[in-house]
């Protein structure tokens, strides 16, 4: 602190002295990156000196835009759209589902044994659109009808208007991409075994499972319940191969003859494809050093 203070206090005493003082070091300081040193003058390298070298790397192309999404859209069909008081006894059997959901009950001609059973679609009506999962069957409703749970219904609709004509569209591969669960089915054993797969995306097309310590392959049967099941298959545990119907396939191992049981399985049944990485291209350069300057 009395440093500080005795050079303030010269400071404000001799301003002059401060500023020749600050020629004098940058005069010396520009003396300094001038000069060479004088040992560079007079010292050659010695012959068995290394080459030093470094890897160049050429500049990557620009990074593209974002992978586009995976998404596919069908092309809409018009429909008429009621709504209900939806309850979690749905016909696809789908557990935990939130009751102020996006939902759509199909007629039974479309539900088709329940191979429509986690489809999601856009609905589009008077007031916009939603996005809502297929999750039930609507045994009243004719081709081109459909029950929308009364959160979705409201997205789209007056709710006092009762009945909306609407626009159905298909999605493929929707995102974001959902983590696949299961569910073993209540009085599963190792003579039986039925299961159920939920946030899939796309609906599911085959599940075959095959015990984890090894043995061949047994394919399920889907029931209007939207359980896959088989008889005969062992006490486990198992790997079940799900296939939708785009053709994903994702293998699920460990699952367990736990009636009742839903496991998340952190794996989605697709995802983004993955980007390439440009090639980069290399070259070795000597690292060079610039010749002394000269002592004259």
């Amino acid at each position: 602190m009395h440093r500080v203070t005795g050079r303030q206090s010269v400071r404000t005493a001799r301003p002059w002295l401060w500023t020749a003082l600050a020629v004098a070091v940058v005069g010396a300081a520009a003396v300094w990156v001038v000069r060479p040193d004088p040992a560079a003058c007079h010292s050659e390298p010695a012959a068995d000196s290394p080459v030093l070298t470094r890897t160049v790397i050429a500049p990557s192309p620009a990074a593209p835009d974002p992978v586009p999404p995976l998404e596919r859209l069908d092309p809409p069909v018009p429909g008429e759209a009621r709504y209900y008081a939806f309850g979690p006894g749905v016909a696809c059997s789908i557990p935990d589902l939130p009751l102020d959901g996006f939902y759509v009950g199909v007629p039974t001609s479309e539900y088709a044994g329940s191979s429509v059973c986690g489809a999601v679609v856009e609905l589009g009506g008077p007031l916009g659109t939603v996005r809502a999962h297929i999750v039930d069957r609507c045994p009243g409703c004719a081709p081109g009808q459909y029950d929308l749970s009364t959160a979705a219904f409201a997205r789209i609709a007056d709710q006092h208007d009762g009945v909306a004509h609407i626009r159905l569209r298909r999605i493929s591969n929707p995102v974001p991409i959902p983590e696949v669960l299961y569910r073993v089915k209540d009085g599963s054993s190792a003579h039986w075994l039925g299961l159920l797969f939920a946030d899939t995306g796309n609906p599911v097309s085959r599940v075959e499972i095959r015990p984890d310590a090894g043995g061949a392959g047994r394919a399920l049967t889907r029931g209007p319940d939207n359980y896959w099941s088989v008889s005969g298959a062992g006490p486990g545990p198992f790997t079940a191969s799900v296939t939708d119907t785009e053709g994903h396939r994702v293998d699920i191992p460990g699952i367990t003859v736990s009636p009742g049981a839903v496991r998340r399985t952190g794996v989605g049944m697709y995802r983004f494809p993955e980007l390439a990485p440009a090639p980069a291209a290399t070259a070795t350069a000597p690292v060079t050093t610039p010749p002394p300057a000269s002592c004259s």
